[in-house]
């Protein structure tokens, strides 16, 4: 009986795993930068690159996202920003990474900010 208890006590302990615990691997694509095309503008930390822009009426315009800072060793941070129109069309509320494009078909200025930093962070579009 007490070869019983002993091979029991054994498996119980070799069940428990001694203490070590695994976690899952993080699979989640690393957040990124997306460089914008020719003609585009950079949405970075704080500001928009270019601030203004002239275009041809009929021309679409794509904002990208270049907020990440850091490393996927270290962790990254990418501060969100969106892409406001005074009109109220935008980019989406927030967002920290990827891009927004905007058709132009009618000749003016549009001006445009990012919804958390107002006035400090604003650019324009001329249609001519």
């Amino acid at each position: 009986m007490k070869g019983v208890y002993a091979v029991l006590a054994v498996a119980s302990l070799c069940a428990c795993g001694g203490g070590y615990s695994s976690t899952s691997p993080n699979t989640s694509p690393p957040k990124v930068n997306t460089a914008p095309p020719a003609g585009g503008i950079s949405v970075t930390n704080n500001q928009f690159s270019p601030v203004g822009k002239t275009v041809a009426i009929g021309t679409s315009v794509q904002w990208a996202w270049n907020t990440c800072t850091g490393d996927t060793y270290n962790g990254q941070t990418c501060v969100s920003h969106s892409v406001t129109f005074d009109d109220g069309s935008l980019s989406s509320p927030l967002q920290d990474q990827g891009t927004f494009t905007k058709s132009f078909s009618t000749a003016g200025t549009y001006t445009y900010h990012c919804s958390l930093h107002g006035a400090a962070m604003t650019g324009t579009i001329t249609v001519q």
